[in-house]
Formats: structure tokens, C-alpha cells, sequence
């Protein structure tokens, strides 16, 4: 019986101590906190964060952070994305290559019934490619455009 209890009271010190180092996202204006949903990178692509803006005109302006693994090049990913970009008819407004690692990119275009708006960027790191990408109506970007920018400006890969 004492074997038992000092194996629980050990994993439960072990498990408090893992869950203790957890990252929080504090969101005051909310009104809350909660600890971060943080795993291993397993080898496919995978969402890793998603938030969203107030919803108006029937959308909800929004930023993500997915993680693509990508053994190749920033100018290989470019040239993937820009395929991808022409075959959904989207248009880019502007682009920039940052060094060997990074891409900034605004487009828009049509995506499931609505005029879209996107800022992104690319950042790699360590054979993935981070990319951070702010999204709106069209008719909500001059509203949330650089609220949107600035938040996907401030991600860094560590």
C-alpha cells in the first residue's frame, strides 16, 4: 500500500512540475487566462494557434500560426506558394524577402464565398516554416488591416 501511495504522490509531483513550465496567453481584455495547448512537432503540417477578432459582416478576422515541415529553400517555398497563390486566383499586393529565411507577403482573393484579405509571413527555422498569417474580409481590412500586420510582425521563432 505505501508502494502505491508514493508512486501517485510521485507522479503527481512529476505531472505538477511538467504543467508547471507551461507557457500561459494571458488575454486581459477577455477577461481570462489559460495555459498554452503545447506539443511535440509531429511530421505533418499542424495549426498551432488560432485568434479571432469580433465577428462582423459575417466574419470573424483572424490570425494563425501554422507549422509546415520544409527541407527546401525560402526561394523554393516562395515559388510553391506563388503556384498555390495563382491557382486560388488570388492577387499579391505587395511581398518581400527578408534574408535567407523570411517572407512577407499581402494578397487577397476569393476563399469560400467571401473577398479576402491576408498578410502573412514565412519564417523558417530549423527544417519547418512557420507561417503567421492575419486574415479579413476585404470590407473589414481598412478597419483591422494593421491590427492584423502589427500582431503577425511580432511572432519570432525560437
Amino acid at each position: 500500500m505505501k508502494t502505491n501511495t508514493s508512486a501517485i504522490i510521485g507522479a503527481l509531483l512529476l505531472s505538477s512540475a511538467i504543467f508547471s513550465h507551461a507557457a500561459t496567453i494571458d488575454l486581459p481584455e477577455y477577461g481570462f487566462s489559460i495555459d498554452a495547448l503545447d506539443s511535440q512537432m509531429g511530421p505533418a503540417p499542424s495549426t498551432a494557434l488560432m485568434m479571432f477578432l469580433p465577428a462582423s459582416d459575417g466574419f470573424a478576422p483572424n490570425l494563425n500560426v501554422n507549422i509546415q515541415p520544409f527541407p527546401g529553400s525560402m526561394k523554393d517555398y516562395i515559388a510553391l506558394s506563388t503556384k498555390q497563390f495563382e491557382s486560388m486566383k488570388w492577387t499579391v499586393v505587395s511581398e518581400k524577402q527578408i534574408g535567407d529565411t523570411e517572407w512577407q507577403v499581402e494578397y487577397k482573393g476569393p476563399m469560400q464565398g467571401n473577398d479576402l484579405h491576408f498578410y502573412a509571413r514565412a519564417v523558417q527555422s530549423k527544417g519547418r516554416v512557420y507561417l503567421v498569417t492575419g486574415t479579413a474580409k476585404e470590407t473589414q481590412w481598412n478597419t483591422v488591416g494593421n491590427i492584423l500586420r502589427a500582431h503577425v510582425d511580432s511572432f519570432k521563432a525560437k
